[in-house]
Order: structure tokens, then sequence, then C-alpha cells
């Protein structure tokens, strides 16, 4: 790992995939919310089948929402909550189902076996809830709860700072389908416990997502034109920063989190610059080792990459 240090200074002048993005099969969601939002209507009866079919992921859903055990009375009662009646209509207006996400999670897939991933199959459902975190993996469930996704300006958000808004996009749902599964299937194991350490995975994580996802590179990280381009001109100046101040192999998870965690700024490196700098430096740091190595498989950078 400490081989990474002369390439400290080194101009990287990587670009993204050209490739044209692959498309595959959509995978099978289950429409928990839109049953839910058709239970009182017209269609309540095929709203009821539809909640005995998917029955699995409802029961997984309500883990989420109610201590209680799930039965009808208890479906019944969410359905009519003020979450529901909240969201359903904005994430109607925005996704109109079901199908965008079913195509995201199947490109994502397929993309992975491609890649050698092995990502658990699991049972997917689309979800709309009043908690914090947007995608939750319970049992053998991955609830997706597209109202985290209604779009930065969503009066909803609006207690929530900028930073956090931004995130909260359609077109940030692909990017975090896949790093909520890329995660689960390759949890960070510590490595020795060192800013490189992490630096290293966070950086593969968001290489596995650049290529399970497409797009930019700098959407994959989540960052705007402007801020990719502040960080790609001052990258020397940021790894300068961090080998001065002996950040690399520092064990703090304070001094962690402050490189890698969602945030308006990346305080610990300076106030102008953006946050989650340390995943950038880690990305730029594995797409070098990639020039070096292009044999290296993702499933290697998540678990055994060293520098």
């Amino acid at each position: 790992m400490k081989r990474v240090l002369p390439f400290f200074f080194a101009a990287l002048c990587l670009c993204g995939c050209s490739e044209r993005y692959k498309e595959y099969e959509p995978v099978r969601v289950a429409d928990v919310y839109g049953a839910m939002r058709n239970l009182t209507g017209p269609d309540s009866i095929a709203a009821r089948r539809a909640l005995v079919e998917d029955s699995v992921e409802v029961g997984a859903f309500m883990k989420t929402v109610s201590e209680l055990p799930c039965d009808t009375l208890l479906i019944e009662g969410w359905a009519a909550s003020r979450a529901v009646a909240m969201f359903t209509p904005p994430v109607d207006s925005v996704f109109g189902g079901t199908a965008v996400l079913a195509g995201h999670l199947g490109n994502i897939l397929g993309h992975a076996e491609a890649e050698g991933l092995h990502l658990p199959r699991r049972r997917y459902a689309a979800v709309v809830y009043d908690r914090p975190k947007s995608i939750l993996f319970v049992d053998s469930v991955m609830l997706v709860a597209l109202n985290h996704y209604l779009g930065a300006d969503f009066a909803g958000y609006s207690h929530w700072p900028y930073f956090m808004r931004r995130s909260k996009t359609p077109e940030a749902l692909p990017y975090d389908l896949a790093e909520a599964l890329v995660a689960t299937a390759y949890p960070y194991n510590g490595g020795d416990g060192t800013v490189m350490s992490r630096l290293l995975y966070e950086g593969a994580l968001a290489e596995a997502k650049h290529r399970l996802v497409g797009g930019s590179e700098a959407a994959a990280l989540g960052y705007d034109k402007d801020e990719w381009q502040w960080l790609l001109d001052n990258e020397e100046a940021i790894w300068q920063r961090l080998a001065v101040e002996r950040l690399l192999y520092d064990t703090s998870q304070s001094t962690i989190d402050r490189l890698v965690a969602p945030s308006a700024y990346t305080s610990i490196l300076g106030s102008e610059v953006p946050g989650r700098a340390g995943r950038f430096v880690g990305y730029r740091l594995v797409r070098k080792y990639l020039k070096e190595h292009p044999e290296a498989s993702l499933s290697e950078l998540l678990t055994s990459i060293k520098m």
C-alpha cells in the first residue's frame, strides 16, 4: 500500500468508459406502494390480490414500519397513513410505477454479472415511507423508497441541508442502487484500519458504480461538473495536504468520516473542498492502479487492492 506515495504528484489524465452502455432485461419489482395506494379505491380487489402475491415483500416492508405482527388491519392502517398520502402522488408523478426501478436493477445486475461480481439475487420492492434511509435490506428483500428521489426542489426535503437534497433525484437512484448492492455483497473489511485502506475501498466502490451504471465519472461520485473540475484542478494540492498532515495512515474513525462521509465540504481539507473528497482521491488512485494493472477485476479491487 505504501507504494502509492510516489503516485501522489503524478498527473492522472484518465477518461471514463466510452463504450455504449449495454441494456439488460428488467427484474421483477413488487409494487408495494402502488398496491397500498389502491386499497381504498376502485382497484381494491386487484390491490389486495397483489399484496397477497407479494406477501414476502409486504412482510419485509411492514417489519420496517411497525413492530406489530403483520396482518390485514396493520397493512390497511399503513395504507391510510400520512406518509402514504403525502408521498404516493409525487412518486406516481415522477416515476409512474416500477418500470424505471426494474430497469435500473436489471442493468446493474446484468453488468455486475458481466464484471464477475457476485451479487445475491433478491426480491425487490418499491415502497414509500417516512424513514431516513432510501434503501433497506430486510431478510431477502431489497426495499427501495422512491419518495427519496423526487428532485432536489421537492418541498418535502426543504428541511434538509442542500448537500443532502442534491442527491435526492431520479438521476441519483441507479448509483445508490449499485452502491447498496455492491457494498452489501462486498463490505469494507477494515484492511489495516488506516485512512488509505478506506480510501482505496471507497475508490473501488466508486469504480464499481461507474461500470455498473454508466454515465460520467462525476455523476458516479455525486459531483456536478464544476465540483469535478475543481477537484481535478486541485488534485495535487489535495494529495499534498494528505501527505503533509500525515493523514494517510491515520486510523481515527473521525478522520475517515471527515474524508468520506456525505457533507457540504471536506472540512479536514478546507472549506473550499467539495464534500467526500476522500472518495475522489481513492477513485483516482484506483484508476491509476488500473492503468498499471488492467487485468484487475472489480472483486479484487473491492477486497484486496494493494498499491
